[in-house]
């Protein structure tokens, strides 16, 4: 992932999507432990690989962390979230998920807002600049991943997150899709896919050639 303030932002906004979905809630695939923000999220470079071949200096959020902490292990949960400086960590040992999850979107929100009014400012470049052929192929990316989480959720009968992470799979790829035949063709797979989740979510099949729901908010890459 490019360093980049526009990639910044889209990982905000996922990040606050992600934790309003209840991404951070118990997953199905592993109930016995508590979710890991950051480390159990697509943003994370080593997502779902326990190897973890990528270091943590590849990570847009390592600039929140103090550069006196930033060699320690897992870093990401030395950011602090509050003016108090409680960071994560603090949060997993002497907090609960309840006032983890407030303050953490209250931080995602604030980094947000300061980022966009930067933006509005002039400072940064616009996403609606042409896009290069490794940034369609980053969304494209994203994209599929999103597909596959949702799909995991699915399996396990969490329908409502895995009809959200659907509807952020397809904003992904509709960011493309006027720019490639691979990316009209997600969206359109995706469509379908969110129309059957949709119909298990409210206890009754759908026909997939129904108009799809409104267009998420599109974030990503």
């Amino acid at each position: 992932m490019a360093q980049g303030p526009n990639e910044l932002l889209d990982l905000l906004k996922f990040e606050l999507k992600f934790l309003e979905d209840g991404g951070y809630g118990r997953s199905p695939h592993t109930p016995w432990r508590r979710q890991l923000v950051f480390e159990d999220s697509l943003t994370c470079p080593n997502f779902g690989d326990p190897a973890r071949p990528h270091p943590c200096s590849e990570c847009l959020l390592m600039r929140f962390v103090p550069s006196e902490l930033k060699d320690q292990p897992s870093p990401c949960r030395l950011i602090p979230l509050t003016e108090k400086g409680e960071t994560i960590d603090f949060f997993y040992r002497c907090g609960t998920q309840v006032e983890l999850e407030e303050a953490l979107s209250t931080w995602l929100h604030k980094q947000i807002s300061a980022i966009e009014t930067q933006q509005k400012a002039g400072r940064t470049t616009s996403l609606s600049e042409a896009m290069d052929p490794l940034r369609l192929q980053r969304w494209l990316t994203f994209a599929k991943d999103l597909r596959v989480l949702a799909h995991l959720h699915r399996d396990y009968e969490d329908f409502g997150v895995a009809h959200a992470l659907l509807g952020h799979a397809r904003a992904a790829a509709e960011n493309v899709a006027g720019s490639c035949e691979a990316g009209r063709a997600l969206v359109q797979q995706i469509e379908r896919e969110q129309q059957e989740v949709f119909g298990l979510l409210n206890g009754a099949k759908v026909d997939v050639k129904e108009a799809s729901p409104d267009k998420p908010e599109v974030w990503g890459p």
